[in-house]
């Protein structure tokens, strides 16, 4: 008898909807476009970063309800469905929380919008670098009677969106520091919101594209 084993990462679930953060990506790609033509910068970066935290509070939770389900289901037809939790749910909830509370304070004036947002972006690159590197995998088990010599054969189908989220997570990281320090600051700033949000919106994009695989098997 021979065990095959799929593993995938599901670093971008969508059970509350497979466009749900990558709306939340694209909202964010409009504001920071419309703050790089100088509309309204002061008011539209700290909705992104508001925009943002959302999103990855979304991610966090698309997260943890594919584990669950995967966890509470037992064998099915011949297949095994395990889950191993990483990092980055608590990490995406973390930072989400913290990308809120600064894009709100931001936005009311509660301190320096170049000092907050700046280290929002540090927060969200953080939280994107670590999801990458640490996410949640679910490993499907297949038992098929037929195959011959009875080994086994274990396939690692690893989602593009990790890279993805990685090089984000690091172009964040160094953009939220340089904004500290360089008097370009707020051009870096809507820079690296930038780069969150297309990650956000690739993330998204990618588990669509397995979603509607799955639909079509």
């Amino acid at each position: 008898m021979a065990v095959y084993q799929n593993t995938g990462a599901w670093t971008d679930t969508a059970q509350v909807g497979p466009m749900t953060e990558g709306a939340a990506g694209i909202a964010v790609i409009v504001l920071t476009i419309l703050a790089l033509a100088s509309i309204s910068p002061g008011v539209l970066m700290p909705i992104a970063a508001i925009v943002i935290g959302v999103g990855l509070l979304i991610e966090a939770a698309n997260t943890g309800i594919e584990y669950s389900r995967v966890t509470a289901r037992g064998m099915q037809s011949g297949t095994v469905q395990t889950a191993r939790l990483g990092a980055d749910v608590s990490v995406e909830m973390m930072a989400g929380i913290a990308g809120i509370v600064l894009g709100v304070l931001a936005l009311i004036g509660a301190g320096s919008d170049m000092r907050l947002l700046p280290a929002a972006l540090i927060v969200f690159g953080g939280a994107m670098l670590l999801a990458g590197i640490s996410a949640t995998t679910v490993s499907t088990v297949s038992t098929l009677e037929a195959a011959p010599g009875g080994g086994v054969a274990v396939q690692s189908e690893l989602a593009p969106a990790r890279g993805v989220q990685v090089l984000a997570g690091i172009s964040a990281i160094v953009l939220g520091v340089l904004s500290f320090v360089l008097s370009a600051g707020p051009t870096l700033l809507m820079v690296g919101f930038l780069v969150v949000g297309a990650a956000l919106l690739a993330t998204s994009a990618n588990f669509t594209q397995s979603f509607m695989r799955m639909l079509a098997r």
